[in-house]
């Protein structure tokens, strides 16, 4: 068994440690992690008290699953800590651990980062080539940009074949295991790791059939659980659900994290999976309705999919939205999709930067999943009226933009001031929320005309 709660052993501060970064779970819960070869946990030291960490994860083999072209093999140890949210000064080894602000006043979202290698697809990213795939200087970027809290929207993990022969790719780490994440994801994201505490979503590159192995060692905030490993197929219908936590971010501003791994394809309710996933979603949905509920309080919902949004497929036809979530959230909350108390949606899934405003009452939603993976197509220049969306959707514009790239969110009076910018130096789009409204001047093609309601 792989994932645990092991006993510390006092060990010194100069444990070796591969990678440290924080996340924060539930309620703003502070959770240290650190990675390490070595045969014990390193300690933490906490306002000048040192303890030891606790063991989340032991090195070892994961069960080979259905469909893995070879076993996930994790050779390093995950640590783990709750600090204190009073606490000052918090270092493991020589390295800062980074605490979330009071008020958090400048955020960066990214995410769908990881170099695609996926035979299924015919696609292979060049990972050697920066131009090919810019994660790390969008990472480096990101830090330069010094946050206060990073947002990733979901999809680290991308190398998931071996490098054929002939292909644009190059030979390297592949498979889930430790050797393709660390490539594909903490080595390039190793300044933006150090630089602010991290708010992790799930994509479905995490879901367990695919790297939930290593989801559940390395990012997600929940306690370790071994029925919740995705070591074994049985587990997945369970384990690819998580329960929507808040994360505060003072005053009165917090985002709800809601894990929508399982969202790509639409549910089919004739099917005994599909009709309980379907009711997992309703009852995951009911939590984020009780956390936005929380008085005077604005959310911003953060998840992989974008419920309302925009993808293109290779022939460049539009398409909008997903299924697999708007069945149950219409069910839940009528045409507005979103509880009351949401003001603002942020997703990845689609390679691309999209802001998209409805005057039909839905809240704005941001695109971001255009930090390293094989860009998608951008969504056509025009879209006819009459372009089918979602029952009771009706759009005021939409805002979009190609390269590759993150957001910077500054609080500004009682909203937001958004900021695309392009790994290129290039500011994409500048957009403001306020009351709740989206607008986004002088920036990027409005690609909408205004649609009567569907």
């Amino acid at each position: 068994m792989l994932l645990g709660c092991a006993g510390p052993s006092v060990v010194a501060d100069t444990t070796p440690v591969t990678s440290s970064y924080t996340v924060l779970g539930p309620g703003g819960q502070i959770i240290a992690r650190a990675i390490t070869a070595a045969d014990t946990c390193p300690a933490i030291r906490i306002d000048g008290v040192a303890t030891p960490m606790q063991m989340r994860a032991a090195p070892g083999v994961a069960p080979l699953r259905p469909g893995q072209g070879k076993a996930s093999d994790f050779p390093v140890r995950v640590c783990e800590a709750i600090v204190p949210p009073r606490a000052q000064v918090v270092r493991i080894g020589s390295a800062a651990v980074t605490l979330p602000a009071l008020r958090t006043q400048r955020i960066v979202v990214l995410g769908d980062t990881g170099c695609r290698i996926k035979q299924a697809d015919h696609a292979y990213q060049d990972c050697s080539d920066a131009a090919a795939w810019p994660f790390r200087a969008v990472a480096d970027a990101a830090a330069r940009e010094h946050p206060d809290l990073v947002v990733h929207v979901g999809d680290y993990h991308y190398r998931e074949n071996i490098c054929p022969s002939g292909a644009a790719c190059t030979s390297g780490p592949w498979g889930y295991g430790w050797d393709a994440w660390n490539a594909d994801f903490f080595v390039p994201a190793q300044k933006l790791l150090a630089a602010a505490p991290w708010v992790a979503a799930r994509g479905n590159h995490e879901m367990c059939s695919r790297a939930g192995q290593g989801w559940f060692r390395l990012l997600d905030t929940a306690a370790p659980d071994p029925a919740r490993s995705c070591d074994h197929a049985e587990q997945d219908e369970a384990a690819d659900f998580s329960e929507p936590y808040a994360v505060p971010l003072g005053g009165n501003w917090q985002v709800i994290v809601f894990d929508s791994a399982r969202a790509s394809r639409p549910l089919d309710l004739g099917r005994p999976e599909d009709a309980r996933a379907f009711e997992r979603y309703e009852k995951e949905l009911d939590i984020v309705a009780a956390l936005a509920a929380a008085p005077g309080m604005h959310s911003i919902f953060v998840n992989h999919h974008p419920a309302l949004g925009f993808g293109a497929r290779s022939d460049g036809t539009a398409v909008f939205g997903s299924p697999a979530l708007l069945d149950p959230m219409r069910a839940r909350f009528g045409e507005r999709y979103y509880p009351a108390g949401v003001d603002l949606t942020l997703h990845g899934h689609v390679h691309t930067f999209e802001a998209i405003a409805f005057r039909s009452g839905q809240p704005p939603a941001l695109v971001t999943g255009h930090g390293g993976d094989n860009l998608d197509a951008e969504v056509p220049t025009a879209l006819a009226a009459s372009y089918p969306s979602a029952p009771g959707v009706q759009f005021d514009f939409a805002v979009h933009a190609g390269g590759f790239g993150y957001l910077v969110l500054d609080r500004e009076g009682e909203g937001w001031r958004i900021r695309a910018q392009g790994v290129d130096g290039t500011v994409q789009a500048v957009c403001t929320l306020q009351d709740g409204r989206l607008a986004c001047p002088e920036h990027g093609p409005s690609n909408l005309a205004v649609p009567a309601a569907h």
